[in-house]
């Protein structure tokens, strides 16, 4: 199994986790799974997700498993997710797509390019799915 770190910290205001290591469908599955533990902990509904995962880009069959596995969860507790991938230049189709795909699905998620931006939306007062 291919490894990856995850670092959490938390503001306060929002969960931040930056993820470093190889991209795969175990591993994304597995960080969604630390953070949610980490909102149950913290009781935070503003997540920023920093992902550093390295290689080549999901497939879509294995963004649409991803999405369909972690949604629920998300629109249960209203978690507002700022997500920012560095390898978006790589990854841009996928990433759209996961994006639109978790909106269909009912959860408040947005792509951003800088930690800067997703914070600023993320610590706004509280507001409704953008979708």
């Amino acid at each position: 199994m291919m490894e990856y770190t995850i670092s959490i910290s938390f503001t306060g205001k929002l969960i931040h986790a930056v993820i470093d290591g190889q991209n795969s469908k175990d591993n994304v599955n597995r960080y969604m799974s630390d953070i949610q533990q980490e909102v149950e902990k913290l009781q935070c509904k503003n997540i920023l997700i920093e992902d550093q995962l390295t290689g080549p880009g999901l497939d879509p069959i294995d963004v649409f498993d991803i999405i369909r596995s972690h949604t629920r969860y998300a629109r249960i507790h209203k978690l507002r997710i700022g997500y920012i991938d560095i390898n978006r230049y790589l990854h841009r189709t996928t990433v759209a797509f996961g994006e639109n795909l978790a909106n269909i699905f009912g959860v408040n998620v947005k792509v951003f390019n800088s930690v800067e931006d997703a914070t600023a939306w993320l610590i706004t007062v509280e507001h409704e799915p953008e979708f």
